[in-house]
């Protein structure tokens, strides 16, 4: 595995996340910092280990310890992940759920103000 190869990946990576979870960070760690909880667990693993590969690999006697399948294959599950993920339907589905929040609020003040009246008698 050489040093621009894996910048490429993480690089690669970056940009993805930043196009399908609208994250921007200085760095990728700083990017999986903020996704959080969007990411699975397995995907924030091989992430994690992209990232000490591309620590290590600037060191040329370091460099040796990586594994090149490992990362190519943290690669690929990464890069899978975020391409499933289609912004779009995320965000009906974040207005949706407002939605019917609203609509919830909107029954809940309904039904007391009408219970309030029936049991003042007014209704």
């Amino acid at each position: 595995m050489d040093v621009n190869g894996l910048q490429h990946e993480v690089a690669e990576i970056r940009l993805l996340i930043e196009e399908r979870l609208r994250i921007r960070g200085r760095d990728l760690e700083a990017q999986i910092r903020k996704a959080g909880r969007q990411l699975p667990r397995a995907v924030r693993r091989e992430a994690e280990y992209l990232l000490q590969a591309n620590l290590l690999i600037q060191n040329p006697k370091l460099a040796r310890m990586i594994d090149a399948a490992r990362a190519r294959r943290a690669h690929q599950t990464i890069v899978r992940h975020l391409k499933s993920i289609d912004p779009k339907a995320e965000r009906n589905g974040r207005i949706l759920n407002f939605a019917a929040f609203v609509a919830f609020i909107l029954l809940i003040v309904g039904i007391a103000t009408v219970s309030v009246l029936y049991w003042r008698g007014l209704v």
